[in-house]
């Protein structure tokens, strides 16, 4: 790897387009849920707790244009459309791993942190 320098996170480059699509806070879920296969919008919705129908439906959206979702479309009796991951998408499946192994291993560490600055915040507003 060579060294990383600003340029490398300006806008517009390769790995800002890969942190802003990571730091989308469905993207992650999204890709975890897909993981396994195609969903149908209604199981995708209940596979991400929290997501409304308008925000997963954008979502969805700008995965496909970005070419990591394909939407699916059988012309059956009723309709059917299903979510899947593309190649592109399933190349997503290892920074989404390490994000959560990263979230397992530190997120005690950032909650106790938050916990010590709303403490902290409570005792300066007192004083």
């Amino acid at each position: 790897m060579s060294h990383q320098g600003a340029a490398d996170y300006g806008v517009g480059s390769p790995t800002r387009l890969g942190m802003n699509l990571l730091a989308h806070k469905w993207t992650p879920l999204i890709v975890f849920a897909l993981k396994q296969g195609p969903l149908r919008f209604t199981e995708l919705r209940k596979a991400v707790p929290g997501v409304t129908a308008q925000v997963l439906t954008r979502s969805l959206r700008d995965l496909e244009r970005d070419g990591i979702v394909a939407r699916a479309y059988f012309p059956e009796v009723p309709p059917r459309v299903e979510y899947g991951l593309t190649d592109l998408g399933f190349t997503l499946c290892k920074p989404v791993s390490a994000i959560q192994a990263w979230a397992e291993k530190y997120g005690a560490a950032v909650l106790a942190a938050r916990q010590r600055f709303k403490s902290n915040e409570t005792a300066e507003s007192l004083h």
